[in-house]
């Protein structure tokens, strides 16, 4: 499960005799982040000038490495061993400009002075008395530590390093700066995210509009009757053939749809419009729509009429469900995380005034045939589904485990003459596909949507749009969750 972390920046300040330090400093930073970072939910990075500057013109030296990456840090560790480092405008070094910096910000200072036996030879004794006199000052500024080994500086730094992200205080604080910041958004009418929220007529999602439906209707009849076919008479080779073969026909219950259809679209069919030529079913075995055979056009011909067959029963069946459906709004809504940590738990509770929202009990009565067609010819998940878009996720990129819909079985149409009643089955399903939880108060209805994860900076999409007998201006909310133990409170304003 993807996990927050607060990169903390430590700045690494000390002359140049220190350098074995410096790579035991990355050392000590790796180990604490593979022990604590994932408890902690922090990480810490080193800044040292040797990796993180770059060439840069219009300043003094350490004030531009200052504006580049010291004055960004979060806290420093500064080490002195023999050497006082190179002037500065305003401090005796920058080692020295950068603790002030540090600690004039209130920041962390791990301040160390190195003991190690040095060859006398080898040491400027005047910058050594500089070291020894910035010492002095800065115990009574804080407290600093020695060592006199590289073994005893990184079984120290690392020891202290804990301590300080380890405290009680500092917990406090990481706690305070990561938390979750969660929010009740709206989708606009170009599905945007948005602070209101839009309700819309509520249209039974298809491939087609009812134009679209009639445009394709049409453009099957115009096709059909573009294709010329005739019976071949008089060539014995070929009426012996077929003479084996019953001759492929569209039947009369098809042809009377097609015709009525024909004329409620005031398309008027020639006499040869179901005209098959010599087109004869085949001994191959195949499904029906393929257990023919002729020529290129007479097939196409056929496979064309079911194709037309298929649409106007497809369209019959839509426009069933669509005019038992209108009248109904739909609400788009996001539950959207904007603060600096993951949540999960998330329970969100939305409040309608009494007769607003549609439920599963007050959902629209439908015959038998519109549920049959919307529980198997139809998706019902994709009717009410909220498809993620590049500003927020699924509803199913929040849950743990896959979410269990209960498809109930298909069906058995036409063996008693009427289709089977599954008006159960139905509820049962829309209840799963909708995805929520509705209860019933004195004053008004509630709503309640779950949500097991949801990632900082995140917004995610109710399972489902969720459906009103009439528009409501606004809608009060709470939401309630595992990682924050305040109540937030609010109100999304609806706009149409």
């Amino acid at each position: 499960m993807p996990k927050s972390v607060i990169q903390y920046d430590l700045l690494i300040s000390c002359p140049g005799d220190i350098k074995d330090e410096v790579n035991c400093i990355k050392e000590v930073v790796d180990q604490f982040n593979a022990t604590f970072a994932d408890s902690l939910g922090i990480s810490i990075r080193t800044k040292h000038w040797s990796k993180n500057s770059y060439p840069q013109s219009g300043g003094k030296p350490q004030a531009l490495l200052n504006e580049q990456f010291v004055n960004d840090c979060d806290a420093a560790i500064a080490i002195m061993w023999t050497r006082f480092g190179t002037p500065t405008d305003e401090y005796g070094s920058g080692t020295e400009e950068e603790i002030e910096i540090m600690l004039h910000d209130g920041k962390q200072v791990f301040m160390y002075f190195c003991d190690k036996p040095l060859n006398p030879s080898q040491m400027d004794s005047e910058e050594y008395k500089r070291v020894k006199a910035f010492k002095d000052k800065y115990k009574d500024r804080g407290i600093y530590s020695t060592y006199t080994s590289i073994d005893d500086f990184k079984r120290d730094f690392f020891a202290h390093l804990s301590q300080y992200f380890l405290s009680l205080k500092t917990i406090e604080r990481i706690n305070n700066e990561r938390h979750s910041s969660l929010l009740l958004k709206g989708l606009d009418r170009e599905n945007h995210i948005s602070d209101n929220a839009v309700i819309r007529d509520f249209k039974l999602k298809s491939e087609y509009d009812e134009n679209g439906y009639i445009a394709k209707l049409r453009e099957y009849y115009s096709e059909i009757d573009s294709i010329k076919t005739a019976k071949i008479t008089g060539n014995p080779l070929l009426t012996g053939t077929l003479s084996f073969m019953p001759p492929a026909e569209i039947s009369d219950n098809i042809k009377t749809y097609i015709t009525e259809i024909a004329k409620h679209l005031n398309i008027e069919l020639n006499e040869n419009f179901f005209d098959l030529g010599n087109l004869h079913k085949s001994l191959d075995g195949l499904p029906m729509y393929s257990s023919v055979s002729g020529s290129d056009q007479e097939e196409r011909k056929y496979h064309l009429i079911y194709k037309l067959y298929d649409t106007i029963k497809d369209f019959l069946k839509w426009i069933s469900a669509d005019k038992a459906l209108t009248g109904m709004k739909s609400l788009g809504l996001i539950l959207t995380n904007a603060g600096t940590d993951y949540d999960e738990d998330v329970e969100v509770s939305l409040y309608f005034p009494k007769g607003s929202l549609v439920t599963v009990d007050t959902f629209p009565e439908l015959s038998v045939d519109d549920k049959n067609y919307l529980m198997n010819d139809r998706d019902l998940d994709e009717i009410f589904h909220i498809p993620s878009t590049a500003e927020f996720l699924d509803y199913a990129d929040s849950v743990k485990l896959p979410k269990q819909v209960s498809v109930p079985v298909k069906p058995i149409q036409g063996i008693f003459g009427s289709s089977y009643d599954n008006s159960g089955d139905f509820t049962d399903y829309l209840s799963d596909v909708w995805g929520f939880e509705t209860y019933t108060t004195d004053k008004c209805y509630v709503v309640k949507i779950h949500f097991d994860y949801i990632k900082h900076n995140t917004s995610v999409a109710f399972p489902s749009i969720i459906l009103l007998f009439n528009d409501v201006t606004d809608i009060p909310y709470t939401i309630t969750s595992k990682r924050n133990a305040e109540i937030n409170n609010g109100t999304i304003t609806i706009i149409k």
